[in-house]
């Protein structure tokens, strides 16, 4: 969290030594929406919510109704207790229900494109994703803040780029671009289109976060990252990579437009993704669905392996058909697991009113126990579990986008 002033430094600290007495809750406007403040002497009676911001505070939601002003260190605290929350400082989804309604389109009725998936999944390679983890993982820290962190995602725009590059075709339309926001790290979002796209045609969406923290010491702290989020980042720019080598968009049937996209901030509070999905939704996006993949790499041991699918703040319809995907194209079982209030960018989307969905490394309780630390690198990495999840991608990408 980058503080607002050297007066607002100051009182962070003065607050951190003092201990932070309880929150007292302030109703919203929304009666069912709690904010509290700091009972604190530091802070003046009458405190507007532009005196926090000033002050270098963020409005943490931890829960659909439950939102507090926070300092870093509270913040880094919710990370280290492994609590999400989502940074709603700026507002970019709270005022969604003045806009025209999303038209939501219901997923394919089964798997109906094996005849073009299958022969392409061999190419998803292990090596492919080892290699681009080992060099992501290499930055000091992704950190969404830090000089590291823009590097870091100036370097993943450059391959995705060059990849794109690679691959022209007459067929299709590719672009690659950095997504500014107000902190150094920008997001990246690639598209590609077919040249006889109709103008209205729903765009699929596949996501990861690109950055990382270390719990303790978030600015300079090493954090590899591996796990958390540099697995999806390789996951699906592996499953990107092979769609394209594959040719398979040169084919008769392609009609809608596909985006990936990885987000900046996402361990600050999907600070990236929200103002991506709210531009979105601002300029009337159609959104077929979007799916977000974060943290692909951990087999924990002694256990099946399996692939989770979450079923809270998801689209229900959108995650059966997943399910369906990950048992066709991934070969491995699909169960279902709960990630809770704010755990990873598909919330952004789901706010904003878009069908999203989120897979992850195993049940949710089962889950690394090395991220967010120095700990987080590629010796605790399955590629061959990664390699299960991009096969499962390439599926999802070609069965919604095909007629």
């Amino acid at each position: 969290m980058r503080v607002a002033s050297t007066r607002g430094s100051s009182l962070l600290v003065v607050l951190a030594i003092a201990g932070l007495a309880a929150a007292a809750p302030i109703l919203d406007n929304n009666d069912q929406i709690t904010i509290s403040r700091i009972n604190s002497p530091y802070i003046p009676a009458d405190a507007s919510q532009q005196w926090f911001k000033d002050e270098g505070f963020r409005l943490i939601a931890t829960s659909e109704f439950d939102r507090e002003w926070m300092t870093e260190q509270q913040i880094l605290e919710l990370i280290r207790r492994k609590k999400h929350f989502m940074d709603v400082t700026d507002g970019d989804l709270e005022n969604m229900d003045s806009l025209s309604p999303v038209p939501l389109m219901a997923p394919p009725a089964g798997v109906t494109h094996q005849a073009l998936v299958d022969p392409i999944l061999s190419n998803v390679s292990e090596s492919s994703m080892e290699s681009f983890l080992t060099e992501f993982s290499s930055f000091r820290t992704r950190y969404y803040q830090s000089q590291s962190g823009k590097e870091s995602g100036d370097w993943l725009f450059a391959q995705v780029k060059a990849l794109l590059n690679r691959y022209p075709s007459d067929r299709y339309k590719t672009s690659v671009r950095q997504f500014k926001h107000s902190f150094p790290q920008s997001s990246v979002i690639a598209r590609i289109e077919p040249v006889s796209a109709h103008p209205s045609a729903p765009i699929v969406i596949v996501g990861a976060h690109q950055d990382s923290v270390n719990q303790w010491n978030p600015w300079f702290g090493r954090s590899p990252g591996a796990d958390d989020d540099g697995s999806g980042t390789a996951t699906i720019l592996e499953s990107l990579r092979t769609i394209l080598e594959s040719g398979v968009l040169n084919s008769e049937g392609w009609a809608k437009p596909i985006e990936y996209h990885w987000y900046a901030a996402e361990e600050g509070g999907l600070l990236g993704s929200q103002k991506v999905a709210a531009e979105y939704r601002e300029r009337g996006a159609k959104v077929y669905a979007m799916w977000q993949c974060d943290m692909t790499g951990y087999q924990p041991p002694n256990l099946a392996e399996v692939i989770g699918v979450s079923t809270d703040f998801v689209d229900p319809a959108f995650s059966k058909y997943v399910k369906l995907l990950v048992e066709t194209y991934g070969g491995v079982k699909a169960v279902d697991t709960k990630c809770g209030y704010g755990c990873s960018d598909h919330a952004s989307w789901y706010k904003a009113g878009y069908p999203a969905v989120f897979t992850f490394e195993a049940l949710f309780e089962n889950s690394s126990p090395y991220i967010h630390t120095a700990n987080d690198d590629v010796s605790h990495i399955s590629f061959s579990h990664m390699a299960k999840f991009a096969k499962v991608i390439v599926g999802w990408t070609v069965e919604l986008s095909f007629d």
